[in-house]
C-alpha cells in the first residue's frame, strides 16, 4: 500500500510495490470503478478471449444450435 498524489490533470502513478504485486503493463487498460469516496482500478486482460478459454474450456458457439435453443424457448415460452 501506498500514497500518491494527483496531479493537476487528475493522473495518478501506480507506485512500484503495486506494479510488481499487478500484472500491469504499459498501455493496457483498465477499468475504474466509483466506489462512493474511493475508486476502484481493475487492470482488464490484454487478451480476454485466451482467459475466456481458460474457463469455458473447448466451449464452441453454433449459430444454428442457437436457433434451436431460442425456439425451443419461445415454444416453452407460449404455453403459459
Amino acid at each position: 500500500m501506498s500514497i500518491v498524489r494527483v496531479s493537476k490533470k487528475h493522473r495518478i502513478v501506480i507506485s512500484e510495490n503495486v506494479r510488481k504485486s499487478v500484472p500491469i503493463k504499459v498501455g493496457q487498460e483498465v477499468l475504474e470503478i466509483p466506489l462512493g469516496e474511493s475508486i476502484l482500478v481493475v487492470p482488464l486482460p490484454s487478451e480476454p478471449d485466451t482467459i475466456l478459454q481458460r474457463y469455458l474450456g473447448k466451449l464452441r458457439f453454433s449459430r444454428k444450435l442457437r436457433r434451436q435453443a431460442e425456439a425451443n424457448m419461445v415454444k416453452e415460452a407460449a404455453k403459459f
